[in-house]
């Protein structure tokens, strides 16, 4: 199945990225008919009534189905030097269903900017690749104290090489967050600062993974770790 991501399901057009995947890459023509994805659960269907001035008009929009998540998964992670692993994380997290990703900054941070238009264009594009009817959300970057103060979460993890604790000691059936620290670690102080903030330091193993990495494998242990419906 084919989708498009329309934001704003109440316009009546697509223009931007999606017009160039239908119009230039698909080569969709007036009558047409497609699916589209508000990015919320909601498939729909639609036909092409104009193409013109770069912007493909619909018509006839109808829903067709609506689905609602069990649950929702985060990941907080202090982003990696290298853009290139930054957009590989972003596009893997989308892959695996993460609700919302936090881009946040720490004492052993490597980057403190980020172009998150760049990232939404990764998003959606791994969205409508694995045909899925969520897009991850993204924000960054945000200070590691500022976030801890400001989200709550019913399940708080802390990836910790050191940490004896294994992962899957309950199922996670609520709003969790996996929060991954920098290629230099997260610092004591700040580790006692989650520890009192009630995160759960756990081990992803005996391997010593990239930042990367380790945000991908955690959130899909959080995912997996779910009882299903």
């Amino acid at each position: 199945m084919q989708i498009f991501y329309l934001k704003n399901i109440k316009s009546d057009f697509l223009e931007g990225q999606e017009y160039n995947h239908c119009y230039n890459v698909l080569r969709k023509k007036v009558r047409d008919k497609i699916k589209l994805t508000d990015g919320k659960g909601n498939l729909y269907s639609a036909e092409i009534q104009q193409i013109k001035n770069r912007k493909i008009h619909l018509n006839k929009l109808k829903i067709i189905k609506s689905i609602k998540k069990n649950k929702n998964t985060f990941v907080a992670v202090a982003p990696p030097k290298s853009f290139n692993r930054v957009e590989w994380m972003v596009e893997k997290l989308t892959e695996i269903g993460i609700s919302k990703i936090f881009l946040i900054e720490t004492s052993n941070s490597e980057r403190n900017k980020i172009r998150i238009e760049r990232l939404e264009k990764k998003i959606i594009s791994a969205m409508k690749q694995c045909n899925s009817l969520f897009k991850t959300e993204i924000e960054g970057i945000i200070k590691i104290k500022e976030f801890v103060k400001k989200y709550k979460f019913k399940n708080k993890y802390v990836a910790d090489i050191k940490s004896k604790s294994e992962f899957f000691k309950k199922k996670i059936n609520e709003n969790s967050v996996i929060l991954i620290g920098p290629e230099g670690d997260l610092t004591n102080d700040e580790l006692s600062m989650l520890k009192k903030e009630g995160y759960n330091s756990l081990s992803l193993g005996d391997m010593i993974l990239r930042t990367e990495t380790a945000a991908v494998v955690g959130g899909f242990l959080m995912n997996i770790t779910g009882e299903k419906k």
